[in-house]
C-alpha cells in the first residue's frame, strides 16, 4: 500500500519534470539558432494575429458581400502597386550598413523621398485623378483619392521603420505592432460596415490596420533622427545615396515589376468577370495564404535580419542557411496549404455565408502557386547578395507571362476558374525559376569570397 502510494505521488513529479526537461530543451534549441528564435518571436505574434483574422473575417464577410469585397481589392491592388515606388527602394538598405549612422541617413533619405512622393502624387490625382480612372473603368475610386494619398504615406511609414526595427532585431516590437493592427483593421471594418458605409468603410478599415504600429516603431528612433538634422550633412547623405543606387536601378523596377505581377490578378479580373469575381478570388486567396502568410512574412523579415548579418560576418553559412530555411518552409507549409485547399468549397459558405459559396472554387487552382510562394518569397535576397540586376530580368519575365496569360484568357474567354489556374502555373515555374537563381547567386559569392581570401 505504501508502495503504490509512494508511485502515485511520484507520477506528478515525473510528468512534472519530464515536461520541464523538455520546456528547457526547446529554449535552449530556439536560443542557440538566432533566426528560429526571430520566427519564434514574431511567429508567436503572427500566431494571435492569425485566431484574430479567423474570428473577424466570417463577421466581416457578413456584413460586405462579394462586389463591395472586390472593390477593396481592387483599392489594395493599385495601392500596392503605388507603394513600392514610395521611398525608391532606398528602406531595403536599411538593415546593410555596419554604422547605425549611415543607417540613420539612409532612413532620412526614405522618409524625405516618400513626403515628396505623396505631394506629387495628391497633385496627380487632383487635376488627372478623374480621367486615369475612366481609362481602366475604375470609377468606384473617384470619392477616395484622398484615401490613397493618406495610405500612400503611412503604409510606406511603417514599412520604413519596419526595415529599421529589423536591423535593431526589435521583434518583440514588431509581434506587438502586427497584434494591434489586425485588432485595429478588423474593429474599424466591423464599426464602419454596421454604420452602412460599403466600400469606404471597408477600405477606410483595412488602411487603419494598416497603419497602425507607426507610434510604436518610431518612437525611439524618430526623436533621434530630429536631433541628428541639426548636424545633417547632406554630402554624407549623397554619398550613401550614390553608393546604394543599384536599389533605385535595379530594385525598384524589380519590385514594381514583381508586385505587378501579384496584382494584376484584381484588375483583370475586376475588368473580365466584374467586382463579384474578384472579391470571390480575394477571399479565397487570403483564406488560403492566412495560415501561413504571416509565417511567412516573419520569416522573411526574420531571413532579412539574420542574413544580413551573415552576409557580412560569416559568408560561407549563407548557402547552408538559405537551403535549411526553404526546406523547412516547404516542409511546413505545403501540408498546410493543400488541406485547406481540399475543404475550402466545403467550408467557404458555413463559415463565411451562403453569398460566399462559390468562392473555393479557386482554392486548387491556387494551391501550387501559394505553395512555391510561401517558400521562395521569403528567403529571395538577390538584391543582398549582388544580383539586383537578375532579379529585375526574372521579374520583368515573369509579369511579362502573367500578363501573357490573362491576355491569352480573354481572347479564348475561358472561365475564371480556368484564367485563374493558368495563372497559378505561370507563377509556380517561375517561383521554380527564382530559387534557382538564388542557388546560383549565393554559390558565385561565396567562389569570390574564396578567390579574396586566397590572394
Amino acid at each position: 500500500m505504501n508502495k503504490e502510494s509512494d508511485h502515485v505521488k511520484k507520477s506528478p513529479f515525473r510528468f512534472t519534470t519530464y515536461f520541464d526537461s523538455i520546456r528547457k530543451r526547446i529554449i535552449s534549441w530556439v536560443s542557440t539558432d538566432p533566426l528560429l528564435k526571430g520566427v519564434v518571436i514574431i511567429g508567436s505574434g503572427s500566431a494571435i494575429t492569425q485566431v484574430l483574422g479567423i474570428v473577424f473575417v466570417p463577421i466581416i464577410t457578413r456584413i460586405y458581400p462579394p462586389n463591395i469585397y472586390g472593390t477593396l481589392a481592387v483599392f489594395s491592388s493599385l495601392l500596392s502597386i503605388l507603394i513600392v515606388g514610395s521611398s525608391l527602394a532606398y528602406e531595403t538598405t536599411i538593415p546593410l550598413p555596419e554604422k547605425d549612422e549611415d543607417a540613420e541617413y539612409l532612413l532620412i533619405l526614405s522618409l524625405s523621398i516618400v513626403c515628396i512622393l505623396t505631394i506629387i502624387l495628391f497633385v496627380i490625382l487632383i487635376f488627372s485623378g478623374d480621367f486615369l480612372a475612366g481609362i481602366f473603368h475604375f470609377e468606384f475610386i473617384k470619392p477616395f483619392y484622398w484615401l490613397f494619398c493618406i495610405g500612400f504615406f503611412g503604409i510606406s511609414m511603417y514599412q520604413i521603420l519596419t526595415y529599421w526595427t529589423l536591423r535593431s532585431k526589435d521583434y518583440i516590437t514588431i509581434t506587438h505592432t502586427r497584434i494591434s493592427q489586425s485588432i485595429s483593421g478588423s474593429v474599424s471594418k466591423i464599426v464602419l460596415g454596421i454604420l452602412s458605409l460599403a466600400s469606404f468603410g471597408l477600405i477606410c478599415g483595412d488602411l487603419i490596420g494598416r497603419m497602425v504600429g507607426i507610434s510604436t516603431l518610431g518612437r525611439k528612433i524618430l526623436p533621434k533622427i530630429w536631433l541628428s538634422i541639426h548636424n545633417f550633412d547632406f554630402h554624407k547623405l549623397r554619398g550613401l545615396a550614390y553608393r546604394y543606387r543599384k536599389f533605385p536601378v535595379f530594385s525598384l523596377p524589380s519590385a514594381f515589376v514583381n508586385v505587378l505581377s501579384l496584382q494584376v490578378p484584381a484588375l483583370f479580373l475586376s475588368g473580365m468577370y466584374g467586382f463579384e469575381i474578384v472579391g470571390l478570388y480575394a477571399l479565397t486567396f487570403s483564406m488560403l495564404v492566412l495560415p501561413v502568410s504571416l509565417i511567412s512574412s516573419s520569416i522573411s523579415q526574420v531571413f532579412l535580419g539574420e542574413s544580413s548579418e551573415i552576409f557580412r560576418h560569416k559568408r560561407d553559412q549563407i548557402l547552408l542557411l538559405y537551403q535549411k530555411t526553404t526546406k523547412k518552409l516547404f516542409m511546413f507549409g505545403a501540408p498546410i496549404i493543400l488541406t485547406g485547399a481540399v475543404i475550402s468549397p466545403i467550408l467557404f459558405p458555413i463559415i463565411f455565408g451562403s453569398a460566399w459559396k462559390e468562392a473555393g472554387m479557386f482554392s486548387l487552382p491556387l494551391s501550387s502557386m501559394i505553395i512555391a510562394q510561401f517558400v521562395v518569397s521569403s528567403t529571395d535576397r538577390l538584391e543582398l547578395y549582388g544580383y539586383n540586376h537578375w532579379e529585375l530580368i526574372y521579374n520583368i519575365i515573369r509579369t511579362f507571362l502573367v500578363l501573357s496569360g490573362f491576355y491569352l484568357a480573354f481572347l479564348f474567354k475561358i472561365s475564371p476558374v480556368a484564367t485563374v489556374l493558368v495563372y497559378s502555373l505561370i507563377m509556380t515555374i517561375m517561383y521554380a525559376v527564382n530559387y534557382t537563381l538564388n542557388i546560383k547567386a549565393i554559390t558565385r559569392v561565396l567562389q569570390k569570397n574564396d578567390v579574396t581570401i586566397k590572394n
